[in-house]
C-alpha cells in the first residue's frame, strides 16, 4: 500500500468513524438530559459512552458489510442480531452505577416475573439509542462514498466495460452532492440540538451541556473540513496535479488548532454576566436613554453657564449621571446586574443574532435561489421545493433499479447491462436501463456489420461516424444517442415514454444493420 493510500485508509478507517461516533454522542445529550428530568433516579452518563462505543461499532461493522457485498436480506439479519446484541450490552451497561449486587437481584426477579425485564424507563432509552445508532450507520453509508477508490481502467479497451468506465459521470461531481448532503444533515442536527436546548432550559430549568454542543459543531465542522478536502484531492488526482505529502497532515492540524480555538474561546465567554435577551434589550435601552439624557443636560448646562454672565440670578448646576440600579430581586439572588453586566450581555446577545442573521441569510441565498436567479422569493421556494420533489423521484428510481436487477438476477433471467443476451426480460427493466440496453445494443450490432466503436470516441463522434456510413439513419441515431446521454448522465428520471421512443429508433438501427450484415 502507497503513503497516499495508507493516508487515505487512515482516515476512512479511523479519523471519520471517530468524529461521527463523537458527533451523535453529543447531539443526544439534551434527549438524555430530559430523560434524567423525567425518570428519577437515573444518570445517563453511562448511555453516552455506550453511545459513542455502539457509534463506532456501526460505522466500522457498515465498511466491513459493504466491502462484503453483503446486502437484502441478509444486510437486514445482520443488522437486527446487531441491534440485539448492543441493547442486552445497553441493558448490562445500565447496572455499572448500580452494581453487581443489584443486578443479581434483578436477575432473579426476572426469572419470576419475565415483563420486569424491559420496565417503560428502558424502553424510552432503548428507542434513544436505536435512533442515534441508526443515525451512525446512515451516515457510515454516506462517508463511505468519500472513501479513496482507486479507479482503474478494464485491462481491455474494446470491451463494453471500458466503455462503460470510459464515459461513468465525474466522480467530483458526485462527491459534490455527496458533501452537500452530509451539510445539510449536519445543520439539520445543529437545528435539532438548539432546539433539544430550548426544550431543556425552558421546561426543566437545569443546566444545559454547554461542552457537548459546542463539541458538536465543532467536531462536526472538523468533519466538513475533511470531507471538503477528500473532494478537493480526488479533483486533483482526476486534473494529474502534484500534491505535497504534508498538505493532507496540515490540513488536519489546522482543524484541530481550529477545534482548541473553539474550545478556548467557550471557556473565556464571560458567561457570569449574561442576562436574558429581553432584559439585556431593555437594559441597553435604559442605559442609552441615560447617556442622551446625561448629554442633553450637559448642553443645559453650558447654556445656563453662558446665561449666568449675563444675568447673575441664574444659577448653573452640572447634570449628574445616574446609572441603572440593579434590578429589582437580583441582590436577593445574589447577582448584580449593574451597568456594565447589561451592556456586555447586550454586546453577547448582539454577536449571536449577527451570527444567526448571517447564517439565515446565506441558507437563503444558496437555497432559494441567488441574484443570477430571477423572481420573486415565492417563486424560487416552490423551485426549491420542486426541486427537492425531483430528488426524491430520482432516489425513488435508482432503488426500484437496483431492486429489479437484483430480483431477476436471483431469477436466473437478467444478464449484466451491457451484455446482450437472449434471456434478457426488457419488462423488467425500468426506463433508464431500457436506454440504456438499446443504446449498447446497437453498439453490439454495429461490431458485427463492420462498423465498430473506437475506444477513444464519445457517443457523440461515433454518432457522426454511424451517420457517414448510414445516412438514411441520422435521425434514429440521433435521438438514440440523445436519450442515452440523457439516461447516462442527467440526474432527472427517465419516463416510460422516453424509453419507448428510443425502443422504436433502435428497432429501426437494428433492422438497418440486420440487412446490412447480410
Amino acid at each position: 500500500m502507497s503513503e497516499q493510500a495508507a493516508r487515505g485508509h487512515w482516515v476512512d478507517t479511523v479519523l471519520r468513524p471517530v468524529l461521527v461516533a463523537a458527533m451523535l454522542a453529543c447531539l443526544a445529550t439534551p434527549a438524555v438530559g430530559m430523560l434524567e428530568q423525567l425518570l428519577p433516579g437515573w444518570s445517563g452518563a453511562y448511555f453516552l459512552a455506550f453511545s459513542f462505543l455502539a457509534n463506532l461499532e456501526g460505522v466500522l461493522s457498515e465498511r466491513l458489510l459493504h466491502r462484503q457485498r453483503i446486502s437484502g436480506w441478509s444486510y437486514v439479519a445482520s443488522r437486527g442480531a446487531e441491534a440485539l446484541v448492543l441493547l442486552l450490552l445497553l441493558k448490562l451497561a445500565s447496572y455499572l452505577p448500580l452494581g453487581w449486587e443489584q443486578l443479581q437481584a434483578d436477575a432473579l426477579r426476572w426469572a419470576v416475573a419475565p415483563g420486569e425485564f424491559l420496565p417503560p424507563r428502558d424502553f424510552f432509552v432503548s428507542l434513544l439509542f436505536i435512533v442515534v445508532w441508526m443515525l451512525s450507520i446512515y451516515l457510515a453509508r454516506l462517508l463511505s462514498e468519500l472513501d479513496v477508490i482507486e479507479d482503474n481502467p478494464p485491462p481491455d479497451r474494446s470491451s463494453t466495460e471500458y466503455y462503460l468506465w470510459l464515459t461513468q459521470p465525474s466522480m467530483i461531481e458526485d462527491r459534490y452532492q455527496v458533501l452537500e448532503r452530509l451539510g445539510e444533515l449536519f445543520f439539520l442536527g445543529g437545528a435539532l440540538l438548539l432546539v433539544g436546548l430550548a426544550l431543556l432550559w425552558f421546561t426543566f430549568r437545569t443546566p444545559l451541556p454547554v461542552l457537548p454542543s459546542l463539541g458538536y459543531f465543532a467536531l462536526g465542522i472538523i468533519l466538513l473540513s475533511q470531507a471538503q478536502f477528500s473532494v478537493l484531492h480526488t479533483g486533483w488526482q482526476i486534473q494529474r496535479i502534484q500534491v505535497q505529502p504534508s498538505i493532507a497532515r496540515r490540513w488536519l492540524i489546522w482543524a484541530a488548532v481550529f477545534l482548541g480555538g473553539v474550545t478556548l474561546a467557550a471557556l473565556a465567554l464571560p458567561t457570569g454576566y449574561t442576562v436574558s435577551p429581553l432584559r439585556a434589550l431593555l437594559g441597553v435601552i435604559s442605559l442609552l436613554v441615560d447617556v442622551i439624557s446625561l448629554f442633553v443636560g450637559f448642553i443645559a448646562y453650558l447654556l445656563t453657564l453662558l446665561l449666568s454672565l449675563i444675568f447673575p440670578e441664574i444659577e448653573a448646576k452640572p447634570p449628574q449621571l445616574q446609572l441603572p440600579a440593579p434590578a429589582p430581586g437580583a441582590e436577593s439572588a445574589g447577582v448584580s446586574q449593574n451597568w456594565l453586566q447589561i451592556l456586555l450581555s447586550g454586546l453577547f446577545w448582539l454577536i449571536i443574532l449577527a451570527i444567526a442573521g448571517y447564517a439565515l441569510l446565506r441558507f437563503v441565498r444558496e437555497r432559494l435561489g441567488s441574484g443570477e436567479r430571477q423572481g420573486t422569493w415565492w417563486s424560487r421556494l416552490l423551485a426549491w421545493l420542486r426541486g427537492l420533489g425531483q430528488q426524491w423521484r430520482t432516489w425513488r428510481q435508482e432503488v426500484q433499479t437496483r431492486l429489479s436487477q437484483r430480483l431477476a438476477r436471483r431469477q436466473g433471467g437478467l444478464p449484466r447491462i451491457g451484455v446482450p443476451g437472449r434471456f434478457l426480460s426488457l419488462r423488467r427493466l425500468p426506463p433508464r436501463e431500457l436506454v440504456r440496453y438499446f443504446y449498447l445494443s446497437t453498439l453490439h450490432r454495429a461490431a458485427r456489420a463492420g462498423q465498430p466503436r473506437r475506444p477513444a470516441q464519445t457517443p457523440y463522434e461515433y454518432e457522426a461516424e454511424l451517420n457517414r456510413a448510414l445516412p438514411e439513419l441520422e435521425p434514429d441515431l440521433s435521438g438514440l444517442t440523445g436519450a442515452f446521454m440523457t439516461a447516462r448522465y442527467s440526474p432527472r428520471p427517465v419516463q416510460a415514454e422516453e424509453a419507448r421512443a428510443a425502443k422504436s429508433f433502435w428497432q429501426r438501427i437494428k433492422e438497418a444493420l440486420h440487412r446490412r450484415a447480410r
